[in-house]
């Protein structure tokens, strides 16, 4: 599709595996295609080497950006995706069967102006996107969350998911479950992602579950 951006970020160890590269080649082969596809780099955190594969892929963009933390798989892509664009945003370790972006597209045209998201979690202030399974929506939704980046609380860093959902309520826009019944064994490839290397993983070596819970004490 001419319109479908996929948008990720990722760190300098990651990018050089074996690993990115198969989760690279999942999303080119995909049913339904995509335009570009955004690698989102936190310059301000990370030195990057770029392999050399991705130097001759067209449809990828190596975008520099100053946003921190995982959240820059979204914000980062912000100010250069066009005005028709349908965004999905996923994660880098996680290698997608070939369905992937058009279930998730099905469910953008049944929800239009909404968010849907293959995972959702349920808290007592909102929904939440689980950004491990992807979530699409129309960019021009969400622009203008770059407003609340400044003023994040230091709990929020590592639990983008969290705080992103905060900032599409904050804005007026639903974060819905996608159409697709069990994305967990139809969407993701399981026995392709569970052998990946053995590298720090925001949901099971950081303290989640208590940066979570300050997060929502203190966000309104």
């Amino acid at each position: 599709m001419d319109n479908i951006y996929l948008s990720l970020t990722t760190l300098p160890e990651r990018l050089n595996s074996e690993h990115f590269r198969k989760v690279f080649n999942s999303l080119k082969n995909q049913t339904l295609s995509f335009k570009k596809l955004i690698i989102n780099l936190s310059i301000k955190e990370f030195t990057y080497q770029i392999p050399d594969f991705l130097y001759h892929e067209e449809n990828v963009i190596i975008n520099e950006s100053t946003f921190c933390g995982p959240c820059t798989k979204l914000l980062g892509s912000i100010d250069i995706l066009p005005n028709d664009a349908i965004v999905i945003v996923l994660d880098d370790d996680i290698v997608m069967r070939n369905n992937f972006i058009k279930s998730l597209f099905d469910s953008y045209n049944n929800n239009p102006n909404k968010i849907s998201s293959n995972f959702i979690s349920v808290n007592f202030k909102f929904t939440e996107v689980q950004g491990f399974g992807g979530y699409i929506f129309n960019i021009n939704n969400v622009r203008n969350i770059k407003q609340f980046y400044n003023s994040m609380p230091d709990c929020c860093r590592k639990i983008d998911d969290t705080w992103l959902s905060w900032c599409f309520k904050k804005i007026g826009v639903d974060v819905i479950k996608s159409l697709e019944n069990d994305p967990w064994n139809n969407l993701l490839d399981i026995p392709n992602t569970d052998p990946h290397p053995d590298w720090n993983e925001l949901c099971k070596n950081g303290d989640r579950e208590n940066l979570t819970r300050e997060a929502l004490h203190i966000l309104n």
